[in-house]
């Protein structure tokens, strides 16, 4: 696990984009309670991680949310891959849970875990591992408030050096 510095300037630029999605047709479907901004604080920060690591090639690096209504193909590119960071937002979450639709509609080469860590002053981000589209598919499905998910285990995930070129 790799754990990612937060700056106050991150958290605020993500939620000023959950703000503006909020605003569009995808955003008004939220309910109540969902800390989007934390897992667009980790989509970013991962992305610059990355971007900043010399064993990585990042061709196209994280943008954050879309208010423009086009599907999210992917959250960032890297090494040829579309790579999608899927991320827990409460340190106590013991899963990662990427929507049934998005995986199966719209797979991605490369699954990110992520956790926002709020335990600590400042926030930090620990970048947990990864799967592949074929592994996250053979996880349990399951649905709480929202859309159906494919609930895996945090521990599951390969560790992030296996990546390396």
């Amino acid at each position: 696990m790799i754990e990612i510095s937060i700056t106050n300037e991150d958290i605020i630029a993500a939620k000023a984009q959950v703000a503006e999605f909020e605003k569009t047709d995808a955003g008004s479907w939220r309910y109540e309670g969902v800390k989007a901004w934390r897992g667009i604080v980790c989509e970013m920060v991962i992305s610059r991680w990355f971007s900043n690591h010399k064993d990585f090639h990042v061709t196209l690096a994280a943008k954050g949310l879309d208010t423009s209504g086009k599907i999210d193909e992917f959250d960032f590119l890297m090494d040829g891959k579309r790579v999608e960071v899927k991320s827990a937002t409460e340190s106590y979450y013991q899963y990662i849970m990427p929507k049934i639709h998005d995986v199966d509609a719209y797979p991605k080469d490369i699954y990110l875990a992520a956790k926002y860590n709020d335990s600590v002053e400042p926030n930090t981000v620990w970048l947990i591992g990864y799967m592949t589209h074929a592994q996250i598919k053979k996880y349990p499905k399951e649905q709480d408030k929202g859309a159906p998910y494919y609930k895996v285990p945090i521990p599951d995930f390969r560790d992030i050096t296996e990546l390396k070129n």
